[in-house]
């Protein structure tokens, strides 16, 4: 790891409660063989020095294990102990540099300078001395620990990615026989038509391919896409489909994952507009943020409470947002002042 993951991982490391689990029991263990090294009574610093130092302990002990220098998210053994022994002996020092001195004590009332320990009793070196040895030794298990969270991480992320291109790619043949389906009956009625919708078509497949292969697209891309498939829509259901763009086009170069608006346009015209002999209206819309984005689709035509639960593209979309990685989404399906509205929120993670 370099500096910049290593700190990374000490903040992580001090927001688990397990760490401060540890700190509570380093603490309470240190000043009760404190109490037995000499059984007096212990001022506010003395006691609360030991939790800081088991802070410092749990929080940086592994930070020399860590520090590699490249991608290796664990030194070598030489390199970790040539880099761990020197931090622990610093932070040992930093101890007994704050400890008061155990000679010439004369009681409550007497003063306690702050020195390093030229009376230091000798069980209590021993106890500094196996504070340093734990130093040691837990953040080399903190460190190994680390690095298989690590390696747990990785795995399970590779895994989402795979379900969720698996997933991704089932939207092509599922486009591909929804349009043909339309193309079937098109081609009893006008055959010039027809053949203006297969060049549309291979346009189409063509960009589905592209969006396949990509874990990233810019929603520039994604409405460039959508419009593929409205042309083709177009034909088959001329002056029935009426298209409304409401979009904020500042917004067009922030990227996000492929095919999220194409499903919410397919659901709404196969299960809302397609349906009606009228036809309808289909408002496409975005807004929002690069932070916060809000995706909808809303359409006239056949009422929501009449349509299918969900269709395969919906549930398809759903279980690839539960995938996403870096991204907070909400997608809900809802009836408003007549019509059917699906609505997608799209929020980063870090905002």
């Amino acid at each position: 790891m370099k500096i910049h993951q290593v700190m990374d991982s000490v903040t992580t490391r001090l927001r688990r409660p397990s760490t401060w689990g540890a700190v509570l029991v380093f603490g309470s263990l240190w000043n009760g063989l404190r109490w037995l090294a000499g059984p007096e009574s212990l001022s506010a610093g003395e006691f609360v020095l030991p939790f800081a130092f088991g802070i410092l302990l749990l929080g940086l002990a592994a930070a020399p294990w860590q520090w590699t220098g490249d991608e290796a998210p664990v030194a070598s053994l030489p390199r970790g102990l040539a880099q761990a022994l020197p931090w622990n002996a610093i932070l040992l020092l930093l101890l007994l540099a704050l400890l008061p001195e155990h000679g010439g004590r004369g009681g409550r009332g007497g003063s306690r300078s702050v020195g390093l320990f030229p009376n230091l009793p000798p069980r209590m070196l021993i106890l500094l001395i196996s504070c340093g040895a734990f130093g040691l030794l837990s953040g080399w298990i903190l460190a190994d620990r680390d690095q298989e969270a690590l390696r747990a991480d990785a795995q399970a992320r590779l895994a989402r990615e795979a379900q969720a291109r698996a997933l991704q790619g089932q939207m092509n043949p599922h486009v591909l026989f929804n349009t043909l389906s339309g193309l079937a009956e098109l081609a009893r009625e006008d055959g010039v038509a027809t053949e203006a919708a297969l060049v549309n078509l291979a346009g189409l497949l063509r960009n589905l391919m592209n969006h396949s292969a990509l874990t990233r697209v810019s929603l520039d891309d994604e409405r460039g896409l959508v419009e593929g498939f409205l042309a083709l829509e177009r034909i088959r259901l001329g002056a029935r489909l009426s298209v409304t763009w409401d979009w904020d086009a500042r917004l067009e170069d922030t990227e996000v994952p492929p095919l999220l608006l194409q499903p919410l346009v397919e659901n709404a015209i196969k299960h809302g507009i397609g349906p009606c002999r009228e036809g309808g209206e289909l408002t496409i819309g975005l807004s929002g943020s690069p932070e916060r984005l809000r995706l909808w689709v809303s359409n006239t035509g056949k009422a929501l409470e009449a349509q299918e639960s969900a269709g395969t593209g919906l549930t398809n979309l759903r279980k690839r947002l539960d995938l996403l990685d870096g991204f907070r989404s909400h997608l809900e399906l809802r009836g408003e002042a007549g019509r059917t509205v699906a609505e997608l929120i799209l929020e980063r993670a870090d905002a």
